[in-house]
């Protein structure tokens, strides 16, 4: 007797476009959710979110405050449009930037244009909230850990000073699996190759599989390397990139961002 086999019910569309800044909280929310299990993000530097989750949301938001007037980063969203509630719902977001210094030229603000002055009173402001409303969910030795180990980390050099670099990456927990971060990485890399430059990501531990095979081909040590690194006792952290030529080494797996279900690019 034949057994009919149920079919594998259809994930729901979602769309990519850019982030808005008035949607910067729901943003931080995302990433404060999606974090909330990371080792360095969730256990190491926030070791009291249970207690104080709406800081760790702070975190999150005056980092984005930060870099989002610097135009040589781009916050881009996934998103579903929930009939139930008749809104669009924010599922994912990804933080990339183009570093090196044609990004810069390409990307960033030319040294005339007034907009420039709000990048450092952007600074300024989230200095002296900082003060006034500390991040209480926070170490407060291990708040800036990140900041205390960019130095240790520089394998952006040579062909690889050109890159379209993936700061953050984090989907909604109860969006995980359907598509929403490998869309997201792959805006990226779609970036990337337009430019016939390298794209790059340092991995969150454990998400390494994940960026394998969404085609990052090569290694460059690990966050935590070097004597004196802040981070060298905490684990994940590979740098990896996605190297070029782009025609010759395709996507892990043939894989590219048609394969994701339901998704509909936006300008």
């Amino acid at each position: 007797m034949a057994t009919s086999i149920n079919p594998r019910p259809a994930l729901p569309p979602f769309s990519l476009r850019p982030a808005r800044r008035s949607e910067q909280p729901t943003l931080a929310n995302v990433y404060a959710r999606g974090f909330w299990k990371d080792v360095l993000f969730g256990d190491y530097i926030h070791p009291y979110r249970e207690k104080y989750p709406a800081d760790n949301d702070l975190y999150w938001l005056r980092r984005m405050q930060v870099e989002w007037w610097d135009w040589t980063h781009r916050f881009i969203v996934s998103t579903v449009n929930d009939e139930k509630i008749g809104k669009e719902i924010v599922t994912g977001v990804a933080h990339w930037a183009r570093l090196g210094p044609e990004g810069a030229k390409k990307y960033g603000l030319r040294w005339w244009d007034p907009r420039r002055i709000i990048l450092p009173l952007s600074h300024l402001y989230t200095s002296i909230t900082s003060c006034f409303f500390p991040n209480r969910a926070a170490h407060p030795d291990l708040e800036d850990v990140i900041e205390r180990a960019y130095p240790f980390i520089n394998p952006w050099t040579g062909s690889r000073e050109e890159s379209w670099y993936l700061e953050w990456l984090a989907v909604a927990p109860e969006y995980h699996g359907q598509g929403h971060g490998r869309a997201l990485v792959q805006w990226g890399l779609d970036r990337a190759k337009e430019e016939n430059i390298c794209a790059s990501v340092i991995a969150a531990y454990g998400k390494e599989k994940f960026y394998e095979n969404c085609g990052f081909n090569n290694t460059a040590g690990t966050a935590g390397q070097g004597e004196g690194n802040p981070l060298a006792d905490t684990p994940g952290g590979v740098v990896y990139f996605r190297d070029v030529p782009w025609e010759s080494n395709g996507l892990a797996n043939g894989h590219d961002s048609s394969l994701t279900n339901g998704l509909r690019q936006k300008s």
